[in-house]
């Protein structure tokens, strides 16, 4: 296929061809999928700019294999495209089109049968009802699929266990807590509101911030490239004028930032076409503490097959194969207790083993985390 193909992936083409059907009334003839679909257009515009008939009949046959195979795949996996033969040219022939219809492709309301009294789908949404037994059958089933490293559709299983935990009553022993704010939140909120103004002015800011492991703050003067908000925390990106280089800043670490003031109208700077805050927004945890912060280099060691799965989600870096399946890892980390979450999450199948320090942290933690369970009778040891 041409290039312009090949920087659509399949999975944006097939989004593309969904979004198109959908968003027709009418049955769609094969040209006007593969002139309206970005991919399938960017194609043949490529074969036409070469000006040669033949190499655009070849183009354009492909390109509609390539449709056939969209479209079977997509009803592989679930999606409802219809095919019909419809007369064209005022009934001279018949001609294949596909239709997506929204009440098809829409997934049914759910209903919890102990719940449903009282409760309405949206007009026109079909429902499902669902006995309260099943509910609380799947919602354990999706928690145990959920919490299984090597499972391939792991963050599906916890995304949907998070849906449906909303439709179900509270165990009993006490509600659960869905959602609580931190304690500084109205805090952050306002320098989150005074660092977007000034981004989106461009206009510098300026700060006391409060690094891991410094004690005073430091002074800053920075101009923002960026704010995202990973792991339960809003980031900043930006220049730092006093050190001449990128930085990055954790906003609930900042005394209150204020805007330039001079020339309010006028930007301070501009935001080099190189910068790509996606450098950043993907990051662990524990790569998201200041770039001043000491780093920490750390090995850990995967048993086997959580190896396979650290490889194929490229966590750290690998250092070592053994034979038995192990690999051993290295990590830098500016967040310690993160990172030492995350390694205590593994159930005992990832396992510290540089620094000392370090590995001793870890076990001070797992004690820690034990003594929580034990004091509220969580155990039966």
């Amino acid at each position: 296929m041409s290039s312009a193909s090949e920087r659509i992936d399949k999975a944006q083409r097939w989004l593309d061809l969904i979004a198109y059907l959908v968003g027709r009334r009418t049955p769609a003839l094969v040209e006007e999928i593969m002139e309206n679909v970005p991919a399938y257009a960017g194609s043949l515009q490529l074969a036409e700019q070469e000006n040669d008939p033949k190499r655009a009949k070849t183009m354009r046959d492909s390109v509609r294999r390539m449709f056939e195979r969209d479209k079977d795949e997509l009803r592989d996996a679930g999606i409802p495209i219809e095919s019909r033969r419809q007369p064209i040219d005022f009934g001279a022939t018949v001609a294949d089109t596909y239709l997506l219809s929204k009440k098809d492709f829409h997934l049914p309301y759910l209903r919890i049968a102990a719940d449903a009294a009282g409760v309405r789908p949206p007009r026109g949404a079909r429902s499902f009802e669902l006995q309260a037994e099943e509910a609380a059958t799947a919602f354990r089933a999706l928690e145990e699929v959920a919490e299984t490293p090597g499972f391939p559709l792991r963050e599906e299983a916890r995304s949907t266990w998070r849906k449906l935990s909303f439709d179900l009553a509270p165990p009993p022993g006490g509600p659960v807590v869905l959602f609580v704010d931190r304690a500084d939140s109205a805090e952050v909120e306002a320098r989150t509101r005074t660092i977007t103004d000034a981004l989106l002015r461009r206009k510098v800011l300026s700060f006391g911030y409060h690094g891991m492991y410094r004690g005073a703050p430091t002074d800053r003067r920075v101009r923002p490239y960026g704010l995202f908000f990973q792991h339960g925390h809003w980031y900043l990106v930006g220049h730092d004028e006093v050190r001449e280089d990128l930085r990055l800043f954790r906003v609930d670490r900042m005394d209150p930032p204020t805007v330039n003031a001079r020339a309010p109208h006028t930007p301070d700077y501009d935001i080099p076409g190189d910068f790509s805050l996606a450098d950043y927004r993907d990051r662990d945890a524990w790569n998201l503490g200041s770039d001043d912060d000491d780093v920490l280099h750390a090995a850990v060691r995967f048993d086997f097959p959580l190896s396979l799965w650290a490889e194929r989600n490229r966590y750290g870096e690998l250092d070592r194969s053994e034979e038995n399946g192990a690999t051993v890892r290295s990590f830098e980390v500016r967040q310690v207790d993160p990172f030492l979450r995350w390694i205590l999450s593994r159930g005992g199948d990832a396992r510290v083993i540089e620094p000392p320090e370090l590995r001793e942290r870890v076990r001070d933690l797992a004690r820690e985390t034990l003594a929580v369970y034990e004091s509220e009778g969580g155990t039966d040891a």
